[in-house]
């Protein structure tokens, strides 16, 4: 299922893209053990799947960045849900930082991490089918009952 909103998403979503071309975002976790610096951001998205449910305490909010364009400084522990898929995490303070699957070229940074947020705004949700019951997402907001097609990312 994909729901599209009454305001013009593309739009939007050029003109962020084009905003965060030549930013460098900055982040890390609670307790400074690990940072990051990260440009090229793409869009942000919520992710409400069960395990980012479980593993954030409510729906994921992330961007994702080519490997080429981070920097991570620390040794972030990671945690294997699935054969390729990991959320990667601060070992002292439990900060969720990252997620990735391994046969991508690019891997997510959680939005709370980021330092200064200014210019990134949501794009859409995904696994929307796995939400929770004790929130509603709003009508207008680009949704996927399971992921974006590759040309929407």
């Amino acid at each position: 299922m994909v729901v599209k909103a009454d305001v013009l998403v593309e739009d939007v979503v050029a003109s962020l893209d084009s905003a965060n071309v030549n930013v460098i975002h900055t982040g890390g976790c609670l307790c400074g053990a690990i940072n990051y610096s990260a440009g090229n951001l793409r869009p942000l998205w919520y992710c409400h799947c069960d395990q980012c449910r479980k593993m954030t305490g409510h729906h994921m909010a992330a961007v994702q960045v080519a490997y080429e364009n981070i920097t991570v400084r620390g040794e972030p522990k990671w945690y294997y849900v699935s054969d390729a898929s990991a959320h990667g995490f601060c070992g002292d303070c439990g900060c969720q930082l990252f997620w990735r699957n391994d046969n991508n070229e690019y891997m997510s940074v959680t939005a709370g991490s980021i330092d200064d947020t200014s210019g990134l705004i949501l794009k859409g949700h995904v696994f929307t089918s796995e939400k929770g019951g004790y929130y509603n997402i709003p009508k207008t907001d680009l949704q996927y009952s399971k992921f974006w097609d590759e040309d929407q990312s």
